[in-house]
């Protein structure tokens, strides 16, 4: 909880393809500057550590020499990875960052957004054989030496589903260990944290809004001490022939998933709310509504289908989505 601080700081830097920001509450300004800024000097380490594309990151040293030799980690690293194989298990494989092939085989690997670029179809036989060759049984991570070894050549990690809020959730943490009680962090609207909430407020208002209309509000979010993650199928799409991929798939399958238009996780950690959405979207909304029930601490907020247009009971709301001090609020 905040009290009413003397002081509300908005820091921020371009990272992670979008504007990060983080606003701190509190009654000395300097302090909230600093211990700001020292975030974001995180948040530009980490985006470094696990980028793709930058040849002396440490993920594009491990998929280049793990599956020859066992790769050094570093603490946060390991953290990490051990944190998305727990993910993975967890969900039955639908959350499986061990599929880069997959991802590089229908053309998602690049940066920036992918929005109808044309590819060819994959070689059936190619997805076969990537598909018995991924997955965590493949991969060895030593806790004791904290050391990564891939067991096959197919194997490579792609945090694209859960790097954001992951490295989002690693900033507010930060805070919380520099004595901030009151903040909000955010890159762009797919992954946020909040810590506390704004005086005389529930908690720190943030909308979702509709995959193709970003102008249009489909939900009302008070976040209080809890993080939001937002994936779906509309942003990231190829196409080949005249049929449009989305960029989901189910990794045990190797193929495309009809995904929901939008889902949104509220969770305690952006990470795994990250990694959940992407998962949810594998499973279908039936699994997705048991394992809720498994998990109190969860709430989900799913659009099935932009095509409904908010017509009545076109926004699904679903598990813990009015407690621990955060509020969902959908808009009629």
């Amino acid at each position: 909880m905040c009290s009413r601080p003397a002081h509300l700081i908005r820091v921020s830097r371009p990272a992670l393809g979008s504007s990060f920001e983080i606003y701190l509450g509190g009654d000395d300004a300097g302090h909230l500057k600093q211990t700001g800024y020292a975030a974001l000097e995180l948040v530009q380490e980490l985006e470094r550590q696990l980028s793709h594309f930058e040849p002396d990151s440490v993920l594009c040293q491990i998929n280049r020499q793990a599956y020859t030799q066992p790769v050094v980690l570093p603490p946060l690293i390991l953290e990490l990875l051990l944190c998305l194989r727990h993910w993975s298990a967890l969900t039955d494989g639908a959350f499986d960052p061990t599929a880069g092939r997959l991802v590089r085989l229908w053309g998602f690997f690049r940066q920036g957004r992918v929005q109808g670029n044309p590819v060819p179809a994959p070689d059936p036989d190619a997805i076969a054989t990537i598909t018995r060759q991924i997955g965590w049984q493949h991969v060895v991570l030593d806790e004791v030496e904290s050391t990564i070894r891939f067991l096959t050549p197919c194997i490579e990690l792609h945090l694209g589903a859960v790097g954001k809020g992951w490295i989002v959730q690693r900033a507010a943490d930060f805070l919380r260990d520099h004595e901030i009680t009151c903040a909000l962090v955010h890159s762009g609207q797919s992954s946020i944290v909040a810590l506390g909430h704004p005086p005389d407020m529930e908690g720190w208002p943030v909308g979702i809004t509709h995959p193709l209309q970003e102008e249009r509000l489909l939900a009302k979010v008070l976040l209080a001490d809890a993080a939001l993650s937002t994936s779906g199928t509309t942003e990231h799409f190829v196409t080949i022939g005249e049929k449009r991929i989305s960029h989901i798939f189910d990794p045990r399958t190797g193929t495309p998933v009809p995904g929901f238009a939008q889902i949104s996780v509220l969770s305690r950690d952006a990470a795994e709310g990250d990694a959940l959405s992407t998962a949810f979207s594998v499973q279908g909304e039936e699994w997705t509504r048991q394992f809720c029930q498994r998990r109190p601490d969860l709430g989900v907020v799913l659009l099935p289908d932009p095509a409904l247009d908010l017509a009545p009971g076109a926004l699904h709301c679903f598990g813990n989505i009015r407690g621990a001090g955060t509020r969902v609020i959908p808009i009629e």
